[in-house]
């Protein structure tokens, strides 16, 4: 089977090469807050070419095996049945280095993978030094005392620390180990040997959008399932993420949609029409039932919370717990949200 020998991101090195010194040299003297510039990759127009070469190309650019797995998991591009004028969503080939996460944010906008770590520099330098990252940390503190209420675990200050400590760590830009990828599962890798990087979890997708000072959708299934189709573990990273921490007059409205399956993450992009047919590319904000998509670390409870006493208080746990209409206010807030109207056999 011909494939192609470079990888999306690698197609030409000196193209790669300006774009990334042109996102470069718009960063801020910030310490970590990217004034770049704000855009989202789009696929040509391949429909233009031959069955035969379109699908050549295609084998090479998306990730075939995540797009068939979220449609027929119903997570992803249902909204096309329901409204033909929205467009298909495609996930990007992504490297598979444990920097999944930053190289689909950075495919997403540019086409380029993070290969540099920039993305991952400003990610850690964020959680570590950031102005924001007490209310970053009360906000995952939060969401991750609700899940644990759930599952009986209670943790004490020490091991609250531990938890924070290791997912900063975790965002380092230090290799985790070296591998050969003669016999690696990654693709577009060209290198005998090649570092590895810590996997990110959901918390740190929440901090990509401040760094980016952009909403981040992540179109994800909710259970882990095995060979036989049965659900054993549930899948976090679904939902919406947005800045909280920054102004919505300072954050760019459009957000960066984001795949995710078996560990890994890939930018979802809309492919040009050269007849414009179909409106712009839009998310929804809610799965195939119509319910809408967690909004993740949405409640920061206050410099004045007090940890293992307030938590227990149902009057203070309701006085900080969001309703759905604050939680549509937010959405509003940071994204241009627009209302569709359903057929009736489908409300």
């Amino acid at each position: 089977e011909k494939r192609l020998s470079r990888g999306i991101s690698h197609a030409s090195s000196t193209i790669v090469s300006l774009a990334r010194s042109h996102v470069s040299s718009n960063g801020s003297s910030s310490e970590h807050l990217l004034e770049m510039p704000i855009c989202t990759f789009q696929l040509p127009d391949l429909t233009v070419y031959s069955e035969d070469f379109r699908s050549f190309i295609e084998r090479d650019l998306i990730e075939q095996s995540m797009l068939v797995a979220l449609e027929q998991a119903g997570r992803l591009n249902w909204w096309v049945t329901v409204d033909p004028s929205c467009q298909r969503l495609l996930p990007l080939a992504t490297t598979g280095d444990g920097n999944c996460l930053l190289h689909a944010a950075s495919l997403g906008m540019w086409g380029f993978h993070d290969r540099d770590l920039m993305l991952r520099k400003s990610l850690y330098t964020l959680m570590d030094k950031g102005v924001e990252r007490e209310a970053l940390r009360r906000r995952w503190r939060w969401q991750q005392t609700q899940q644990n209420k759930e599952s009986g675990l209670v943790y004490t200050e020490e091991e609250w620390q531990k938890e924070w400590d290791e997912l900063i760590k975790l965002a380092s830009s230090e290799p985790r180990v070296h591998y050969s990828t003669n016999g690696g599962s990654c693709s577009g890798v060209e290198s005998s040997e090649e570092p590895v990087y810590e996997s990110l979890e959901e918390f740190h997708v929440f901090v990509l959008a401040h760094v980016l000072k952009r909403p981040i959708v992540v179109v994800a299934d909710t259970m882990l399932r095995d060979s036989g189709g049965e659900a054993f573990a549930p899948i976090p990273f679904g939902g919406i993420y947005l800045p909280l921490e920054v102004p919505a007059n300072k954050c760019h409205r459009s957000p960066l949609v984001l795949a995710y399956d078996q560990a890994h993450f890939s930018a979802l992009v809309s492919m040009e029409h050269k007849e414009n047919t179909k409106d712009q590319a839009v998310i929804p904000l809610t799965d195939s039932e119509h319910k809408l998509l967690p909004v993740h670390f949405a409640v920061d409870p206050g410099k004045e919370w007090q940890w293992g006493k307030d938590d227990s208080d149902n009057v203070k746990l309701a006085s900080v717990t969001l309703s759905l209409e604050a939680k549509l206010h937010l959405l509003h807030s940071y994204m241009n949200v627009r209302w569709i109207t359903l057929p009736c056999d489908m409300q």
